[in-house]
């Protein structure tokens, strides 16, 4: 296309990187994408195919999810008022960005969605570097807040890539310094099932301090299931941009019925990834030359020494297992690549051919 046909788009959006994603993994160990690897059994499949075989496809679904809020609200404890959903955490992180009139702050390297959604929506978008540990930089955090006109300060945790968790007492503190600035804090929580400990739990009181969940990380990832904990008055200003009918009926009725009905069969799962993730973790550091960075999610980042990340990644998709190369994303990730947790089989063949990669 000719550049002057491109004239009235905005011209930062033509230069910008999106978010990649590997056309097709068909046939592959997928290991790239933080996914629950058990699935859901065929009964609960047959089920399911039934309640959505009931919708009625020629009505548009119900535009406030309401009955989806009250499983939600009955499964976490968060008022129904106070619940925000869309399409994945993403439409939510859009929707929140495109409220703001000021900046988004966050720690680097994070997950880069944040930058990315904050420039097409036009924010500007302020990244503090992380301390050599992977933790937060403090000092730099509050010169920073102060420099920027008063938006959201967005802290993951864990914390994609890494897989480390900020501490809640270092949650409070980088919070106190944000609302002192004037911004509110938002905590992505996308990983919690793998960590265990929340906000919503540590600070329910804490009106400045918006938490964001999902419920792809423990295995509902197809739905694209996204909500926020937050201030009745910051949903109601989210309802004023969000768009009509966001989420759609399939994903509300698939939903209702897989947290009333195998919410603990989820739980489960996630338990067993949690145990596989250590034994995974532990096994990988007896590799010579691989270091991998003790994580908190159903994820584990690692160092790579002697071989470069990308000749790595190269003989492992060769092998058929896909991984994620990280190791351009940040000054921080270099030598990384990230691993998805797998079945116990699935950790065994990218532990043999990671070893093999790195005997080569």
């Amino acid at each position: 296309m000719k550049k002057e046909s491109l004239a009235w788009v905005r011209p930062e959006l033509c230069v910008m990187s999106g978010y990649s994603v590997l056309e097709s993994s068909e046939g592959m160990i997928k290991l790239d994408a933080m996914e629950n690897p058990f699935g859901l059994p065929e009964d609960v499949r047959s089920r399911l195919a039934r309640e959505v075989a009931s919708l009625s496809f020629n009505r548009y679904p119900d535009p406030q999810a309401r009955e989806l809020k009250e499983v939600v609200s009955r499964v976490l404890g968060v008022p129904v008022p106070r619940l925000f959903f869309g399409n994945g955490s993403d439409e939510v992180l859009l929707n929140l960005f495109l409220s703001t009139a000021g900046s988004i702050v966050s720690p680097e390297p994070t997950f880069s969605m944040y930058r990315i959604i904050a420039k097409s929506v036009g924010r500007n978008f302020r990244g503090v570097s992380l301390l050599p540990d992977l933790t937060l930089d403090m000092k730099s955090l509050e010169t920073v807040l102060k420099e920027e006109k008063p938006g959201i300060l967005v802290l993951a945790t864990p914390n994609n890539p890494t897989g480390t968790a900020y501490s809640m007492e270092q949650i409070s503190q980088a919070a106190t310094l944000a609302e002192r600035a004037g911004f509110t804090t938002l905590l992505d929580e996308a990983y919690f099932p793998f960590h265990g400990e929340s906000a919503l739990d540590a600070f329910p009181g804490r009106e400045s301090l918006l938490v964001l969940r999902t419920f792809s990380k423990m295995g509902l990832a197809g739905l694209r299931l996204g909500f926020l904990s937050a201030p009745e008055p910051i949903v109601g200003i989210l309802d004023k941009i969000r768009l009509p009918y966001n989420m759609d009926a399939l994903t509300q009725k698939a939903a209702v019925f897989l947290l009333n009905e195998v919410l603990p069969l989820l739980e489960e799962q996630v338990q067993e990834i949690r145990v596989l993730r250590e034994d995974l973790q532990e096994k990988m550091s007896r590799i010579p030359g691989i270091s991998p960075i003790p994580s908190r999610a159903n994820f584990i980042l690692f160092r790579v020494a002697g071989k470069s990340p990308e000749e790595i990644f190269r003989f492992l998709l060769e092998k058929g297992v896909l991984v994620r190369d990280v190791s351009s994303h940040h000054p921080l990730l270099n030598g990384t690549l990230r691993v998805t947790v797998g079945t116990r089989e699935e950790n065994m063949i990218f532990l043999n051919a990671l070893r093999g990669g790195m005997e080569s």
